[in-house]
């Protein structure tokens, strides 16, 4: 089932997501940027893979939803746009000398901004995981679904293996 696969990469996002914030928590800004990094790369590959395979496919199916591709396509322009304003925020708090209670304070500023991304992404993740995979899954042929399921999985895998080789080295 598509739905289970991209649950999968979720959990895969938010534990990497946790990652960062657990570095940011310690004001190691070096591996908290590091950290974002890697969930930014597999951020940009699990987008791609919906945009790629999913969006297509969910546009021409019949939908049981309100919700239409053209939402999960602006939401995930929001989350790139939210994602940047962290980054942003991330590398100037790199950048500043502060003592410890303002370095404390800028912290827990960007983890507020962090907290209103987070929403955004659990809000689309649900708006996917109840409506367009589980409609994908119910419409689509089981040939079809192999193959989408292959194709995800494949491509998961390398962006996976491409994080995991970047925390080696």
């Amino acid at each position: 089932m598509l739905v289970e696969i991209i649950q999968q990469q979720h959990r895969d996002l938010k534990e990497l997501f946790s990652r960062h914030q657990e570095m940011l928590l310690q004001a190691d800004f070096e591996n908290a940027t590091h950290r974002l990094e890697q969930f930014r790369i597999c951020l940009k590959i699990h987008m791609q893979l919906e945009e790629q395979y999913l969006f297509p496919e969910f546009a021409e199916i019949e939908h049981k939803s309100k919700w239409d591709v053209t939402l999960y396509e602006k939401e995930h322009e929001k989350i790139n746009q939210l994602y940047l304003d962290i980054a942003d925020s991330l590398q100037w708090l790199r950048e500043q000398e502060f003592n410890k209670s303002d370095q404390q304070r800028n912290i827990i500023a960007l983890l507020d901004k962090e907290k209103t991304f987070k929403g955004l992404n659990e809000h689309h993740e649900d708006r996917e995981e109840d409506a367009l995979l589980k409609e994908l899954d119910e419409q689509l042929g089981e040939r079809e679904l192999k193959e989408l399921k292959l194709d995800i999985n494949l491509t998961w895998a390398e962006a996976k293996a491409l994080v995991n080789e970047a925390q080696t080295v």
